[in-house]
């Protein structure tokens, strides 16, 4: 039965069951059987298709999702137990951090969280905002620190801090640096183009946010970068609008992975306002 709600789980989140066969290291027709099977003892419908093959919850599997999580946190919670009994009392954790909040946030966040080293095993991973979201979703990652608003109803968040969007660099240089693709960075970097109605000409296009800022002090281009990013270095910058202001994000899943992760996550939303980065 776990095993069914675990391919149902996958199957939701990924809208494919060769993408959640793929994840769950089994074959299509193992993950479809699971779910028809699953199907067959609840008694509804769980999925449909689209024009594309893709495959879409139905109401019912809306409602049985949520009800899921509570039944596999729950069945975790029991195995965390017993691993207690007959291990060790350390329980894996693991934060998720966009390129910013990597560099800024997890640095004074985990020395505040030394205490607990004894308790946790922690797992740093650094991805965009949305692999970090995505992660969250799929009960990979515990909570993450990013640096955008996300909609979904099965993530809570809490903003904890501003940040502070300039225009470092040259500004008589021609050349532009941007960041990759649904980037914080390359996302005000296009909000300053179009608000300017610029169409530069000279760009270099770097996927790196610390290279960015080591290409800048070398005098080679300009950028719309965090102004924490540079507040110990010598760079010239100007100040923007507020509307080059971001704000910085804890998430988490509204039913953490354990009882021991939702206090952890408790103390860490006590903890973030009152860092100094």
């Amino acid at each position: 039965m776990f095993r069914d709600i675990t391919a149902f789980q996958k199957v939701y989140e990924t809208r494919s069951i060769t993408r959640a066969a793929k994840e769950l290291y089994v074959t299509q027709p193992t993950v479809s059987i699971q779910i028809k099977k699953l199907e067959k003892e609840l008694g509804v419908q769980l999925f449909k298709r689209n024009g594309n093959k893709q495959l879409i919850p139905t109401e019912n599997a809306n409602r049985f999702y949520r009800d899921s999580q509570l039944v596999l946190n729950s069945w975790e919670n029991s195995l965390n137990h017993l691993v207690k009994k007959h291990k060790s009392n350390r329980i894996k954790c693991v934060i998720g951090a966009s390129p910013t909040t990597a560099s800024h946030v997890l640095p004074p966040l985990m020395q505040s969280l030394k205490r607990y080293l004894d308790y946790f095993d922690f797992q740093l991973v650094t991805g965009d905002s949305e692999k970090i979201l995505e992660e969250i979703i799929k009960r990979e990652i515990d909570f993450g620190i990013i640096e955008k608003p996300i909609v979904t109803h099965e993530i809570e968040q809490i903003s904890f801090a501003t940040d502070e969007m300039v225009l470092a660099g040259d500004s008589d240089n021609p050349e532009w640096i941007v960041g990759k693709p649904g980037s914080t960075q390359r996302e005000y970097t296009d909000k300053y183009f179009n608000e300017h109605h610029l169409r530069p000409t000279k760009i270099i296009k770097v996927n790196d946010n610390d290279l960015i800022i080591k290409l800048i002090s070398r005098n080679i281009g300009k950028a719309i970068i965090s102004k924490r990013s540079i507040t110990n270095s010598l760079l010239p910058y100007q100040q923007l609008t507020n509307d080059f202001c971001n704000e910085f994000y804890l998430i988490n899943p509204k039913l953490p992975n354990s009882n021991e992760i939702q206090k952890l996550i408790q103390l860490v939303k006590t903890l973030l306002p009152q860092l100094r980065f």
